[in-house]
C-alpha cells in the first residue's frame, strides 16, 4: 500500500529539493548495492511520489533515455519494488510504488542467502573428511547465513503483518 503525502503543508521549492536530494541519494545507495545507478535513482523517485507516474515523465524528471527506464523499470518490477499499471485510453505503461517493496526487498536478500547457504552446503558435503580447516570455515559461514536468513524470514513477517494491519510503513 502506497502512503500519500499531503503535498499541501510543504512548500514547492522545498518539496522539490527534498525529493531531488532523496532520488540521488537512493541512486548512489542502490549502486554502492551493485545494482544501477538509475534503478535507484528511480526507486528514489517512485518512494516519494504519491501519484501513478507514465514512463515518459520518468525519463523527462530524471532526464535519462527511454531505453534506460526500460531497462531499470524492469529490473525493479522484477525484485517487486515497482508496480506496472495500464491507464486505460493510454498507449504507455505508468508506474507507481510496489505494494510493500521493503517486505520484498528482504525476502529477495533472504532468497539469495538461502541460495548461499544451499552452495555451502554442497561444497561442505564434498570435501573430504581430511579437509578440516575448509570444513570449519564453510560451517562458520553457514552458521552466519542461517542465522541472518531466520532474522530476515521473521523481519519480513513482522513488517508484512504491520502492513496488513493498516500500519503500512513499509
Amino acid at each position: 500500500m502506497n502512503i500519500a503525502l499531503d503535498q499541501t503543508t510543504v512548500p514547492d521549492e522545498r518539496r522539490l529539493a527534498a525529493a531531488s536530494h532523496l532520488i540521488e541519494r537512493m541512486g548512489d545507495h542502490l549502486e554502492a548495492e551493485g545494482m544501477p545507478r538509475i534503478a535507484g535513482r528511480i526507486f528514489g523517485l517512485m518512494i516519494i511520489e504519491p501519484e501513478l507516474i507514465s514512463f515518459g515523465a520518468l525519463a523527462e524528471r530524471l532526464g535519462v533515455s527511454r531505453a534506460s527506464i526500460s531497462t531499470n523499470a524492469r529490473l525493479l518490477e522484477g525484485m517487486g519494488l515497482l508496480a506496472r499499471v495500464r491507464v486505460p485510453g493510454q498507449r504507455q505503461d505508468f508506474y507507481r510504488l510496489a505494494d510493500q517493496p521493503y517486505v520484498n526487498m528482504l525476502r529477495g536478500v533472504a532468497a539469495r542467502m538461502g541460495e548461499t547457504l544451499a552452495t555451502l552446503a554442497i561444497v561442505h558435503d564434498t570435501l573430504p573428511p581430511e579437509a578440516g580447516v575448509e570444513r570449519a570455515r564453510l560451517e562458520q559461514a553457514q552458521i552466519f547465513f542461517e542465522t541472518t536468513l531466520a532474522s530476515l524470514t521473521e523481519l519480513s513477517g513482522q513488517l508484512s503483518d504491520l502492513a496488513a494491519g493498516g500500519g503500512d510503513r513499509s
